[in-house]
């Protein structure tokens, strides 16, 4: 993986956090003095550090606002979950810049130059002022802003020597700590590198030797990164109750748009999602569809709701419609096929989940259970639900691999004719491996089990009573 890191700073967010950028002149003020000032404000020859009354007495049409810690931070956090859609590592550097991991998802992209894009166009309609830090660490990405024009991600001995050219005054330091680093004559980060990091951290602390080998990549910099809002639950009120399904499918289409949107933005994929029909009666119809595999297209989601929606019966004219994303899951971009075959089937997933919208047909998924009669194994369970693997009792025995994935229960008496047993009228041939169960109830008669060939091509599972030496069909391989 390329260590690679993206720095968003907005360096007018105290100002930009309401309404974003404003042609009029602005300044942020503490205490009576100007902390912050727009480029209109600037441009009438207002700076940081002016009193509010000379700033008027420059600009008289000047804006003033006062600093507002809440709206700054949920400005921040809102620009970071528009960046989730880029990558799920998005951390926040308070008071006014966002750190990005993208070396993960250089693929994801296209490589370094669609990743660029896609940051490019991000800040083209970004509503705030914004510039861009590159680097292979958090710290390094911090300061080295304004890189000049790209086609590849530079090598590491270049990045190093951007960093060796920061002046010690444009570091993220305390003011006390640069004076301490000038003494001695430091002028850059350069004069820096040969040195003992032991000795760093003896003269200058050990704050600064645990920053420095943050920058360099010398020792990790963990960051906890922006959790994106969940659950995705939205809803849509009509002017005029509905009172056919069919009319549901346009709000259906715009709901799931915004859930898509959501689901890319954030790079998760849902495997089920819940539609709340909201009657004019005060009841509440819930439909839930499900897929085989997590996805968060809306074609898909579409028909499946659709589908799903031909089998409900409305009781009452429809008030309103929610939409409830349940619980996502992280996408993986990794897994998808780059260069599919183009005469490839299509998967089987598509097929089952459209089967599984069909509540008539009662799809299930067989598995198996302890038991001790084969047709008390098998269990049925909804077809996209987790299978549970609870130990079975230390006296059931352990089941056959030539067992067959569907067992009839109870089984189906077979005719016999000259001692052969016949299904559909059809002899079926036995072949000569033979399987015996010994049931623990003394009224129950052992049975010997085959495996049989009918002449349609069906394999099939049968047995025969040891005391009425009647045959039975147990099921189909």
């Amino acid at each position: 993986m390329t260590p690679l890191w993206l720095a968003l700073h907005f360096p007018l967010l105290a100002l930009e956090a309401g309404d974003g950028p404003v042609e009029r002149p602005r300044v942020l003020v503490h205490q009576h003095r100007v902390q912050l000032a727009n480029g209109a404000a600037r441009a009438a020859g207002v700076e940081g550090g002016l009193r509010l009354a000379t700033a008027r007495a420059l600009c008289e049409d000047l804006e003033v606002l006062e600093a507002d810690d809440g709206a700054r931070e949920a400005a921040l956090r809102r620009q970071g979950q528009h960046l989730l859609a880029l990558t799920p590592q998005v951390c926040a550097a308070p008071p006014a810049s966002l750190l990005l991991e993208v070396g993960s998802c250089l693929k994801l992209h296209g490589g370094f130059q669609g990743l660029m894009a896609r940051v490019d166009r991000y800040r083209l309609h970004c509503p705030l002022t914004t510039r861009l830090g590159l680097g292979p660490t958090p710290l390094a990405a911090w300061h080295l802003s304004d890189p000049p024009p790209l086609e590849t991600v530079p090598e590491p001995a270049r990045f190093q020597a951007w960093l060796a050219a920061l002046d010690l005054d444009d570091l993220d330091l305390e003011a006390r700590l640069r004076e301490r680093l000038r003494a001695p004559g430091f002028r850059t980060l350069g004069d820096l590198y040969p040195l003992p990091r032991a000795a760093l951290g003896k003269r200058f602390g050990a704050g600064f030797l645990d920053w420095l080998q943050r920058l360099l990549g010398e020792k990790p910099d963990p960051r906890r990164p922006l959790t994106p809002p969940r659950p995705f639950r939205e809803r849509l009120e009509f002017d005029d109750p509905l009172d056919r399904l069919d009319h549901l499918h346009g709000p259906m289409s715009e709901l799931l748009t915004r859930l898509s949107a959501d689901l890319e933005r954030h790079q998760e994929s849902l495997t089920a999602i819940r539609w709340h029909l909201h009657l004019n009666n005060g009841h509440r119809d819930t439909l839930v569809v499900r897929r085989a595999q997590a996805g968060h297209d809306v074609a898909t989601w579409l028909d499946l709701t659709r589908r799903r929606l031909e089998h409900q019966v409305l009781d009452a004219p429809v008030l309103g419609l929610g939409l409830d994303g349940g619980r996502p899951r992280p996408r993986n971009p990794g897994l998808a096929d780059l260069f599919p075959d183009p005469g490839a089937r299509a998967p089987l997933s598509g097929l089952l989940e459209k089967l599984a919208a069909e509540p008539a047909l009662r799809l299930y998924r067989p598995e198996r259970a302890p038991g001790h009669l084969p047709e008390e194994t098998e269990r049925g369970r909804p077809p996209f639900e987790k299978a549970a693997r609870p130990a079975p009792p230390p006296d059931t025995p352990a089941p056959s691999e030539d067992r067959p994935l569907w067992l009839l229960d109870p089984p189906r008496p077979l005719a016999v004719r000259d001692s052969v047993p016949h299904w559909r009228d059809r002899p079926l041939t036995l072949f000569p491996q033979e399987e015996r169960f010994s049931q623990p109830w003394h009224h129950q008669a052992a049975r010997r089990y085959h495996v049989a060939h009918h002449p349609d091509g069906l394999c099939c599972w049968v047995f025969q009573d040891e005391r009425d030496k009647g045959w039975w069909l147990q099921g189909f391989f």
